[in-house]
């Protein structure tokens, strides 16, 4: 465990095929009141707002990251950049990137970097994406045979459901493809899946689940 307070650097990056950079449309943006219990610092790095936030070892290293937001920034404000080529419209996904600088004995910094999952900040864009709204059991025994019933909202033939295993350690996926039948488009209709998976297109769907008899219960 670290001794020293570090600080953690947040800002936005770009969440597209290409290497990971501060985002050109996008920047981080800190938030205060009273419902916001970490402190933060507005810093500017090449032309990058980063939020620093404070790593002490009272608190194990660890922060609450109830302090930033993301801003959009005005089209006319970044168009004129040199070596900015993409579209504000289209360019609409981002990640939160975390990095933090670590001083050595030997006087040397180790820096270490992580991102989040891509976002998607264009509404239009995330009304179209597929959301779970609700599931009708929240656990799942590893004999199986327990129906699950999920309903949300944009489910495609191509969407599927991933169940994560929340155990000490990495979080485990559960997951994979599942194709079905293009008669299958009704609702309500059961059919045994051969891995935790949920291909959906109607609003509502009801699923038998299948056993996994080498997994422990699932907490869902």
């Amino acid at each position: 465990m670290e001794s020293e307070p570090l600080t953690l650097q947040l800002f936005i990056g770009t969440a597209d095929d290409r290497l990971l950079r501060p985002h050109a449309f996008y920047q981080v943006h800190r938030i205060t009141g009273k419902t916001v219990s970490t402190a933060s610092h507005e810093a500017l790095q090449s032309n990058t707002k980063v939020l620093e936030i404070p790593l002490l070892p009272e608190n194990n290293m660890r922060a609450i990251i109830d302090c930033a937001g993301i801003l959009k920034l005005r089209n006319s404000d970044i168009e004129l950049r040199k070596g900015e080529t993409d579209i504000g419209r289209k360019n609409t996904r981002v990640r939160l990137v975390f990095r933090v600088h670590i001083n050595q004995p030997n006087g040397r910094t180790v820096s270490l970097q992580a991102s989040s999952n891509p976002i998607e900040c264009s509404q239009r864009s995330a009304q179209e994406l597929p959301l779970v709204e609700k599931q009708s059991v929240d656990s799942y025994p590893a004999t199986g045979g327990k129906m699950m019933l999920v309903s949300g909202l944009n489910f495609q033939p191509d969407s599927k459901v991933v169940f994560v295993e929340k155990a000490q350690g990495e979080p485990l996926p559960l997951c994979c493809s599942l194709h079905y039948p293009s008669n299958y488009h009704q609702p309500f209709h059961y059919y045994t899946l051969t891995i935790v998976t949920a291909l959906l297109k109607i609003q509502l769907w009801p699923l038998l689940l299948p056993q996994m008899t080498t997994l422990p219960s699932l907490l869902l």
